[in-house]
């Protein structure tokens, strides 16, 4: 791909926000406005459809017909969803990560799925993708359901149990950043050894006393006395 690609990027959430930057410098990119598609580029190499999965096919419906390739973004939307949409070649360019528009990234490491109609669009994806990211792989949609539904457990789950741990933290006057080295050191850890392996604390060590004891000690909190006897018990029923 030694000439300069036109991509229209439709959406501008945090993915299509960072897709745009990571495409900066490589092609010639179009930002377009998910509502009026007016900057829409017919003409363009590529067209990146990043919207709420809910809005992908009200966005598929209003499209005019395109010259080049229509992908979307999404982690669980199937490829079954472009069939009703005139294009012959179509695909997912699904970017697993977590994006935030405050949050540099590094794209070069962002693994990137691939799915297409066929094997010529295949591999026209695979080249983009290739412009933007050192890790590309093929995926299915059923595989990229998979992965997006552990992504929720091991990125939005774990986060919010952070945000529980920083508000139980402020209420005793402690501070949620002294847990960041131990939060570094546990993700340290699952980088070499499987997670199941890296599993440490009470539930694992099967210290009934020490959970009762937590749980004592959360007193009302009935939102975290349920959380945490429920991860607990599954920590239990999956000791080694």
């Amino acid at each position: 791909m030694n000439d300069r690609k036109i991509i229209n990027i439709i959406g501008r959430g945090n993915v299509g926000f960072h897709l745009k930057k990571a495409f900066e410098g490589k092609a010639d990119v179009i930002e377009v406005n998910p509502h009026t598609l007016s900057e829409l580029n017919p003409e363009a190499d590529l067209t990146l459809i990043s919207v709420t999965d809910s809005a992908i096919q009200e966005v598929l419906a209003r499209l005019p017909e395109l010259k080049g390739t229509v992908a979307h973004t999404s982690g669980s939307t199937p490829i079954e969803i472009f069939k009703s949409y005139r294009c012959q070649n179509f695909g997912v360019f699904y970017p697993l990560q977590t994006f935030s528009k405050s949050k540099a990234l590094d794209y070069a490491e962002i693994p990137f799925y691939i799915e297409a109609s066929d094997p010529y669009t295949r591999e026209k994806l695979f080249q983009y993708a290739l412009l933007i990211s050192e890790n590309v792989r093929y995926a299915d949609s059923s595989q990229r359901k998979r992965l997006h539904i552990a992504a929720v457990f091991a990125c939005n789950f774990v986060n919010h149990l952070w945000a529980l741990s920083d508000s139980y933290l402020k209420e005793g006057g402690l501070n949620f950043k002294d847990l960041i080295p131990l939060i570094s050191e546990t993700v340290d850890k699952i980088k070499v050894i499987p997670p199941s392996e890296a599993q440490t604390g009470p539930a694992v060590r099967g210290d009934l006393k020490m959970i009762e004891n937590h749980i004592l000690e959360l007193g009302s909190k009935d939102k975290l006395i349920t959380i945490y006897r429920l991860l607990s018990q599954s920590i239990l029923e999956n000791r080694k």
